[in-house]
């Protein structure tokens, strides 16, 4: 008879998923690390998408409109494309499990049904959202603004995905007579970003395209050995010389050249914060990248913005484009972007900015004229007060030298 403890460690062997696939799991639920400071900010609002949030009470009201959607692409298409659709998510169903860091209880069925549904409302979804014309009169999604735009902010929530190669497969069966690109679903998600890009399609997911798109390899890192010195905040900056110009660059790239710090224009609204988070998170669990760029800009951002005046300096130079409120919404926002995020020193991707802003910082004349404007120049008052002082100093200086000379000449001549 086995022992205890071998019958025991046979079971959790047994109990273990299939072996992963290659390129590992790429869809999370995030730790406790990241959702302790926010964490609605990691929760669909109202849709679930993938397996994560499935079945949640207060989402239910969207499986509806999955329905409908679907009945939507039938109609237009012919029922057998149901069956072809069908036996496509079942062909991909083992490697779709695999793209989840967890084993998901539905059956296979169940499964397949979610992709299904999922697959076909987000491609119907961005559809309708990039062309009015494919849009029907009475859909309720498009006659009230802030349901498409909650369905926007959930499609780009990090534990709400489901794998791209699922809606690709899709998409090449069900739009194959309008000679629309896959592009057309990504581009209403750039709206939350200027910069657009050509789309590939080894993607894990809706949001990791959207991250890739904004995240070029721009960065140039110091040695490794180089300890990272964080710079001071946007005000303490300006003091000691530095000024803050808006740059028509991409997104991410941040430029230190002849005292100007040029950083393009950020624009803060209500789902700023829920976006970044997911990005920060989907790089928290990316894999093969030394560099993670959005938790890079993030945490730059919290350095040079420690209270209300910095968000307002930043605001009033072009950079930050407030559409959350006041200044100091802004800066609590940036303070808590910054807050329980890993920095990479070794790879991080604005260390060279770093040392040069402290270098500039350190050097003794520049801390003297740091100094100078902040003890002498800070305010009109203080101006007048220092130009009414020396202005006496030279009046005494050339008074005192006109007694002297008046005095020498009532000296008696040898």
């Amino acid at each position: 008879m086995s022992d205890n403890v071998t019958r025991r460690i046979y079971t959790l062997l047994n109990s273990l998923s299939s072996a992963p696939s290659e390129s590992g799991p790429s869809i999370f639920r995030v730790g406790d690390h990241l959702r302790s400071i926010n964490p609605e900010a990691y929760e669909p609002e109202i849709i679930a998408i993938g397996p994560f949030h499935h079945g949640k009470h207060h989402l239910q009201k969207m499986e509806q409109h999955k329905v409908r959607y679907l009945k939507l692409v039938l109609q237009r298409k012919d029922e057998s494309s149901l069956e072809r659709c069908v036996t496509a998510m079942r062909d991909l169903e083992d490697r779709a499990r695999k793209c989840y860091a967890e084993d998901i209880k539905l059956t296979k069925d169940e499964f397949v049904e979610m992709l299904l549904l999922d697959g076909c409302f987000i491609i119907e979804f961005l559809r309708k959202f990039q062309n009015k014309k494919c849009r029907d009169k009475d859909d309720p999604i498009f006659q009230y603004g802030h349901i498409k735009n909650h369905l926007l902010d959930d499609l780009m929530v990090f534990e709400n995905q489901i794998p791209f190669f699922i809606i690709h497969r899709l998409f090449d069966i069900i739009i194959t007579d309008t000679g629309e690109s896959i592009n057309i679903l990504i581009w209403p998600l750039q709206q939350k970003f200027p910069f657009t890009n050509v789309l590939e399609t080894q993607h894990h997911h809706l949001l990791g395209i959207v991250h890739d798109l904004q995240c070029p390899s721009f960065a140039k890192r110091l040695s490794d050995n180089d300890p990272m010195e964080y710079i001071n905040a946007a005000i303490e900056l300006q003091e000691a010389g530095i000024s803050f110009k808006k740059s028509d660059s991409f997104s991410f790239c941040i430029k230190f050249e002849n005292k100007k710090m040029f950083i393009p224009k950020w624009k803060i609204t209500d789902s700023t914060e829920s976006l970044f988070r997911n990005l920060i998170a989907y790089e928290y669990y990316l894999t093969g990248s030394p560099q993670r760029y959005v938790t890079d800009y993030a945490f730059f951002m919290h350095c040079l913005v420690h209270s209300s005046e910095d968000a307002k300096l930043l605001r009033l130079s072009g950079i930050i484009s407030n559409l959350l409120g006041t200044d100091e919404m802004v800066y609590r926002l940036i303070n808590k972007l910054g807050k329980n995020i890993f920095i990479n020193s070794e790879g991080f991707s604005y260390s060279n900015i770093f040392d040069n802003v402290n270098r500039h910082c350190g050097n003794k004349r520049n801390r003297w004229m740091a100094t100078l404007r902040r003890d002498y120049f800070s305010s009109p008052w203080a101006l007048i007060s220092v130009l009414a002082a020396i202005t006496l100093l030279v009046l005494t200086i050339i008074q005192t030298t006109f007694a002297i000379l008046s005095y020498c000449k009532l000296l008696p001549k040898f």
